[in-house]
């Protein structure tokens, strides 16, 4: 049986209305002891025909003609509305990818089409792969490599893997670490692999502070402006000291990450390559500054990370079915992602923690509306494709960054768009399916078993298995930009194979 949820709830309001009509008609002097019986009464009036409107709604479709998809999609609409708080379904729209002044930004970091440009080559450019462990896998690895199109801007694996990986097949499901660098090697080499799951880059102009933890970002609005300075000031790297930049989290994320991930842009090809060089003079005609004393980082480094950042703050999945259907294309989602539309802003409360253009947290949400605790595991590193260990900050989440106990084992909100590229859902790669992940939240049952401070919207949704299926159906296919190639360039200024090539990565990419 299916739920017509729009009918039911219009009749709910309709039954309040009149409720509320009848009690303002009653006469006055007829207010006495009895007047609360008969208020009952009519209440009890009410509840009934409420529950005759939701029990026609779930009638059989035997009995009820199935909506057609345009009253649906009215359906739908009033939903999105009861929700976007004055905006109507605005709220939930994704600007194009050059509609720069819609996408949200630092104000240190103005979006322009020449950072843009010179960002989407740099977070592809394994060139910039100067730094390794192993000299012998110099430039064979980019920011690409863990956040690539073909995997929804996440890694594709459980584990995403920089230097030390090998291989990539056709969408980077196929890479892993290389025999020769297992951990614990008697050379001491130890790959670039992370004790948390990749998160995706995709829809991240809508997130403010980055990581799982959101250790990353101090913008003047940011909410780690909550946190002990000491711990903020030592998010990222030593000598680093990111946070002291006082940008927004990509624009962070990209500094630090550039010494984590083991890049390194001095006497690399942006200072080598003209075409670089040219770029980099657009991207920054007045030179570049906003660098702390005493910090390690150049002009060159902060360049080109604040032109990755801003490439970044771009990819947006702005063509989905759903992004179509908001802008006004009422055939752009089928009946069955439709119905999942009416469960998630309806009966599925979805909407409750993922909301905004990104379906993430709100932009300008306050620290607890963007950190849940919703029992995931960690990842599992007994599996054979997992590797190192997992330390009580990383399990710990945002109560790791901190320090905060009532913080413990909340994690960031993540987006959903393009969930259906990844084999992998959770700071912990606990789920393997969308469906999976559906299931879990219907039955509400943590995996982590000794967490405790679950939040509290994390509660039974009693969504029957074909509401599953609508469900899944919305946020697979609703949610699904197929077109995410147009963030990749066709080829680099260095000529080099993109997002990996390690030997075995360019045979599978064929980029001889």
């Amino acid at each position: 049986m299916r739920t017509t949820i729009g009918t039911a709830v219009s009749k709910l309001h309709l039954a309040d209305q009149r409720l509320t009509r009848y009690q303002s008609l009653w006469p006055d002097e007829q207010k006495s002891s009895s007047t609360p019986m008969r208020v009952g009464s009519i209440k009890l009036l009410a509840l009934l025909v409420t529950s005759v409107a939701i029990g026609l709604s779930v009638a059989p479709a035997s009995a009820a003609k199935e909506p057609t998809k345009q009253q649906l999609s009215k359906q739908l609409k009033q939903a999105i509305e009861w929700h976007s708080d004055g905006e109507g379904i605005r709220a939930f729209r994704l600007p194009y990818s050059h509609q720069y002044r819609k996408i949200p930004q630092d104000p240190n970091n103005k979006l322009t089409a020449a950072k843009v440009k010179l960002g989407k080559l740099l977070f592809h450019e394994t060139a910039l792969g100067r730094n390794p462990q192993d000299a012998s896998l110099v430039e064979t690895y980019s920011c690409a490599s863990c956040h690539h199109a073909a995997a929804g801007f996440k890694s594709g694996v459980r584990q995403g893997l920089g230097e030390g990986g090998t291989g990539f097949s056709s969408n980077g499901k196929g890479r892993k670490l290389a025999k020769s660098h297992k951990p614990g090697n008697e050379n001491g080499f130890v790959a670039d692999f992370q004790p948390i799951a990749s998160p995706t880059v995709l829809n991240a102009a809508y997130q403010d502070v980055m990581l799982w933890n959101g250790s990353f970002g101090n913008s003047a609005v940011s909410v780690n402006k909550t946190v002990d300075a000491d711990k903020v000031s030592m998010a990222g790297p030593p000598n680093v000291l990111s946070n002291d930049f006082g940008l927004s989290g990509l624009e962070i994320q990209a500094i630090a990450g550039t010494k984590v991930h083991r890049l390194k842009i001095a006497e690399s090809v942006l200072e080598t390559e003209p075409r670089y060089q040219r770029l980099f003079r657009q991207a920054f005609p007045r030179g570049v500054d906003g660098i702390p004393e005493g910090s390690e980082v150049d002009e060159a480094w902060l360049g080109s990370a604040l032109a990755i950042a801003a490439y970044e703050r771009t990819v947006l999945a702005n063509k989905a079915p759903f992004q179509k259907w908001l802008r006004g294309n009422v055939n752009a989602m089928s009946r069955d992602e439709l119905r999942g539309g009416l469960l998630f802003f309806g009966k599925a409360g979805c909407v409750g923690c993922h909301t905004g253009p990104a379906l993430s947290s709100k932009p300008g949400a306050t620290e607890d509306r963007m950190f849940f605790n919703v029992g995931f595991d960690n990842l599992d590193t007994s599996h054979n494709r997992v590797h190192g260990t997992i330390d009580l900050a990383t399990r710990r989440g945002r109560g790791g960054f901190t320090g905060r106990s009532e913080d413990r084992f909340k994690f960031k909100i993540p987006q959903l768009y393009n969930l259906k590229d990844s084999s992998f859902f959770g700071h912990g790669a606990s789920f393997r399916s969308v469906r999976q992940v559906i299931k879990y939240k219907n039955k509400a049952r943590p995996q982590s078993a000794k967490v405790k401070n679950l939040a509290p919207e994390f509660t039974r949704l009693h969504l029957t298995d074909n509401e599953i299926d609508d469900l899944t159906a919305f946020v697979e296919e609703g949610l699904y930009d197929k077109n995410l190639s147009r963030y990749v360039p066709k080829k680099l200024p260095s000529g080099a194979c993109f997002p990996v090539a390690d030997m075995q990565s360019v045979w599978d990419l064929n980029c001889f």
